[in-house]
């Protein structure tokens, strides 16, 4: 699957750089970042340009040179160094199709100040040349509007990191069946997939309670509550497998009462609504559907009292599903390109109703999404409601939510590939 990868990106990046006039471009890693006023290391991140060309997502300071008509040079960095441990010189069949040099100091690395015609690809304060034009738009736009179609390689890293979260997931949904505390719970999920923390895609969301209402809670309590406290955790955690990252999230209710079965409604929405990523439908269109399905299961449950359509038009659903329906998900939690119009970066911004919305787009054949509606009760969003109770206000019946605040929210999340016709779960598989 890596050669036909390989053939797709190559080919994506020929055509930027023919499109920017550039003979050629230079992909850096990246390098960690020192906290301010101190010796250490924020974690390392790698650029994503980087690792969509090479599976090697831990190394700083590496460096492809890739030229038009020539093979490429990947500078492996590799230093003499007792003070960390890096991963030594890689193996795989990826490796056939670049020349691998060993760098051991910045001083191994060739002079590229007579570099012609040449880009450079990283981060703001990477680029030590001034005859490399820096993250040129032109180029960029082009390829990460590109980026949104997945080779068949990119959907088995983010299948088989799928795979790995969801053990993490059934170990976290065990601690809540137990009553450990959101501490132990993300402890459990670390130990289960087998990551650190730096390993993840992103902060893992272990919220119990009024918690899960908090969109990205990051506070883990260490204490666990009583039984008779206890009521319902959302958990929203990933993996990372060869740079590319799974997306997942689920609620729970510690015992069968409303909420499960809200739960079990908009589980229910989720799965339906995944079934409609399909090539050519507007993912606008999909995340407006989203809204007038949550809106009917809001009033199924005499949470409000109108009509679906006067949810939506009203902003009304926007108190209870105040983010987007999901984005692209890749070699970045939020993939890029999302708002891209075209390939020469032509924006098409969000609805004026829904300014979170990630992914705008038109979508199509394998592209990787999420789709992760949710329900919530959110006392800044409740409390703005009830103060323009002439207009949304009077729509919500305030002893039903009153019932389901201290329950936090709800949010179920999967990772769909798109296709003609029948779409492709990769968390249900």
């Amino acid at each position: 699957m890596y050669s036909n990868h390989y053939k797709y990106v190559s080919e994506i990046i020929n055509q930027g750089l023919e499109k920017a006039e550039l003979d050629g471009v230079l992909i850096y890693s990246g390098h960690a970042h020192n906290y301010f006023l101190d010796d250490m290391p924020y974690a390392f991140a790698c650029n994503p340009h980087f690792k969509w060309m090479v599976p090697v997502t831990e190394t700083p300071h590496c460096i492809i040179h890739y030229r038009l008509n020539a093979k490429p040079v990947l500078y492996m960095f590799q230093p003499q160094d007792y003070w960390h441990s890096l991963p030594k010189m890689v193996e795989g069949d990826w490796t056939a199709f670049f020349e691998i040099i060993a760098i051991g100091c910045k001083e191994d690395v060739p002079d590229f100040s007579n570099l012609k015609n040449h880009c450079w690809v990283g981060q703001a304060d990477s680029c030590e040349y001034d005859n490399l034009q820096h993250n040129p738009k032109v180029y960029m736009d082009y390829v990460h509007f590109h980026r949104a179609c997945k080779t068949d390689y990119e959907i088995e890293n983010i299948r088989q990191a799928n795979v790995l979260a969801l053990k993490g997931h059934n170990a976290a949904l065990q601690c809540f069946q137990k009553g450990y505390s959101e501490f132990e719970t993300h402890m459990a999920y670390m130990l289960a997939t087998q990551h650190n923390e730096h390993q993840l895609p992103y902060g893992n969301i272990i919220a119990q309670n009024e918690n899960g209402a908090v969109l990205h809670y990051q506070h883990m309590q260490r204490n666990r509550l009583s039984k008779d406290d206890l009521k319902s955790f959302l958990i929203d955690a990933g993996c990372s497998v060869n740079g590319y990252a799974s997306d997942i999230t689920r609620t729970y209710s510690l015992v069968d009462n409303e909420f499960s079965e809200m739960i079990k409604a908009v589980e229910k929405m989720q799965i339906a609504i995944g079934k409609r990523a399909v090539v050519g439908v507007s993912y606008i269109d999909l995340h407006k559907q989203a809204h007038h399905m949550l809106a009917d299961i809001l009033k199924d449950f005499d949470v409000i009292t109108c009509d679906a359509q006067t949810a939506h038009d009203s902003g009304l659903s926007n108190v209870f599903f105040p983010h987007g329906l999901g984005h692209y998900l890749g070699l970045q939690v939020h993939d890029c390109g999302g708002h891209q119009n075209d390939e020469n970066g032509t924006i098409l911004s969000p609805p004026e109703l829904h300014p979170f919305l990630r992914l705008t787009r038109t979508l199509q054949e394998n592209n990787v999404l999420t789709i992760e509606p949710g329900i919530y009760f959110i006392d800044m969003l409740l409390n703005k409601a009830k103060a323009n109770s002439r207009d949304m206000g009077k729509y919500i019946n305030w002893s039903r939510v009153n019932d389901f605040k201290p329950y936090g929210g709800i949010r179920i999340e999967d990772n769909i590939v798109v296709k003609a016709e029948n779409p492709v779960n990769l968390t249900r598989i």
